[in-house]
């Protein structure tokens, strides 16, 4: 029996819900745990498998993917509640995380703000411009490789990064050089933590707008660090109870 799972982390309930393909749908419901919510995660899972009358780990073998909900780290990134993180791009673009589309500017203002232009300023960023450091790399746009990647420049920007105190690094190279950035990151630095950068490969990012791929891949970050979201501490949990499937954020 193949399953799928979904979890959604909520401040005050984690929440889940199987199927599997002979239809049958199953929830179950658990308190959070913060600042651990991995452990409301695997709560929530238990309860599942209970009702399935089998253990957690066979159900997680039998488990082919399972997606996690966000609505915790979209808590604390609006809060300011997320820990430092780095963000390592492409020489030339490291402004593009810090430029504001249009729409910045107008969503969620009344009109006499819209009409008072003087009085409009930008948000604070993301992260200090310090965290946001470029290395050398460039492919065209028929993927071809003009510039190969200065590995001991990355190295260099990741051990700064690490000085800083930053756990979680969100790598944004331009598009068709991401599907290697997870092998050539643990190359090196093999203990360096997964952000978002890697795990959101899973969809096209090539038709996205500099600025917005950026800021995806930065919030990507702070959502994949170690102590911040379930994911960061869940995958290696569920891992040691034999799931190998995949999993989406």
């Amino acid at each position: 029996m193949a399953f799928v799972i979904g979890v959604d982390v909520g401040g005050t309930f984690t929440d889940a819900v199987l199927d599997d393909d002979a239809g049958t749908v199953l929830a179950a419901k658990s308190p959070s745990t913060p600042p651990d919510y991995s452990r409301g995660v695997l709560d929530v899972l238990e309860l599942l498998a209970e009702q399935l009358g089998i253990s957690l780990p066979d159900m997680l073998a039998g488990t082919h993917h399972i997606a996690h909900g966000t609505t915790s780290s979209l808590n604390a990134l609006v809060t300011g509640d997320v820990p430092p993180v780095g963000f390592l791009t492409t020489k030339g673009h490291r402004d593009s995380i810090f430029i504001m589309n249009v729409e910045g500017r107008y969503l969620g203002r009344a009109p006499h703000e819209l009409q008072n232009v003087l009085g409009q300023a930008k948000d604070h960023a993301l992260l200090p411009k310090r965290h946001a450091l470029e290395v050398t790399e460039r492919i065209d746009r028929d993927g071809t490789v003009v510039a190969p990647l200065d590995e001991d420049q990355a190295r260099a920007a990741i051990r700064s990064l690490l000085d800083e105190g930053i756990r979680a690094i969100a790598v944004s190279l331009l598009p068709w050089h991401r599907l290697s950035a997870a092998a050539r990151r643990r190359r090196i630095h093999p203990r360096l933590h997964n952000s978002a950068a890697e795990h959101a490969r899973r969809y096209d990012c090539a038709a996205r707008q500099d600025s917005e791929r950026a800021d995806h891949d930065a919030r990507g970050g702070f959502v994949f660090a170690p102590d911040r979201h379930p994911a960061g501490i869940f995958s290696d949990r569920v891992q040691s109870r034999r799931y190998v499937g995949t999993s989406q954020t």
